[in-house]
């Protein structure tokens, strides 16, 4: 059976907006599908070591739900997605920038995002 190709596209660093593209990721690699998670400009933050998801205004309690719910923590998915082998790119990011990242990230353009999204089973984006 060939294998299925994923592509998320994480577009936002908002609490609410991080765990979609990462649970997708992860499920789709758990699944056996091989994984491109792709983060704009606005989503790139959830890379960095010092992130700190908030959520946006109205949606404060969201965080006291996840951890009621004990939800695996945004980094944790992180890191579930890169075992599993979930390839992580970064779009257009000026690579001089102080940014650190938790994981290793490629750098590619928005052209590249959009000539692999026509390649794979399954594009989405948050």
């Amino acid at each position: 059976m060939e294998t299925k190709k994923v592509l998320v596209l994480a577009m936002h660093n908002e609490l609410e907006s991080a765990y979609p593209p990462l649970n997708i990721a992860v499920g789709a690699a758990a699944s056996g599908a091989e994984v491109s998670l792709v983060f704009s400009r606005k989503g790139i933050d959830i890379l960095a070591e010092n992130y700190v998801p908030l959520p946006s205004k109205g949606l404060e309690y969201l965080s006291n739900a996840l951890k009621n719910f004990e939800v695996s923590s945004v980094h944790e998915l992180l890191e579930i997605a890169v075992d599993l082998g979930v390839q992580l790119y970064v779009v257009d990011l000026d690579i001089h920038t102080d940014t650190s990242f938790k994981f290793d990230a490629d750098q590619v353009s928005i052209k590249w995002v959009l000539n692999e999204a026509a390649k794979t089973d399954l594009f989405v984006h948050f």
